[in-house]
């Protein structure tokens, strides 16, 4: 191999683990119910309808919120992650997708539909 084609495959393979690290993110996002939120839904909105942060670091993703949600999330696809948990009578699907512009977190509920999301303006 010719010094040149070994500096190539150098450069190459140093580069691989930078580009394959997320890099770590911040963000803080405020739930609102969606509109068409049945009742059964919106007694829940004291709940989720606070801030809720979205931490990225080193590579490991998690959501939180003073109203319960505490929780690690998957990367599903780059720069969106989902996680789904059981809260009390809800099964919340939880994604926060930050390769969207703005910036989006949603928590929706497949058994009664409820849905509350957030942008970040």
């Amino acid at each position: 191999m010719t010094i040149t084609r070994l500096a190539a495959l150098a450069a190459i393979a140093s580069s691989i683990p930078v580009a394959s690290m997320a890099q770590d993110a911040e963000v803080q996002f405020w739930l609102k119910g969606n509109p068409n939120n049945i009742s059964g839904c919106i007694r829940f909105d004291p709940q989720f309808t606070r801030e809720h942060t979205f931490i990225l670091k080193d590579g490991q993703a998690s959501i939180t919120a003073s109203g319960g949600i505490n929780t690690k999330l998957s990367l599903v696809r780059p720069n969106v992650y989902q996680e789904t948990i059981n809260q009390g009578q809800l099964n919340l699907v939880i994604v926060a997708d930050l390769a969207s512009t703005p910036k989006k977190l949603t928590a929706t509920d497949s058994r009664m539909g409820c849905g509350w999301t957030a942008v970040k303006e």
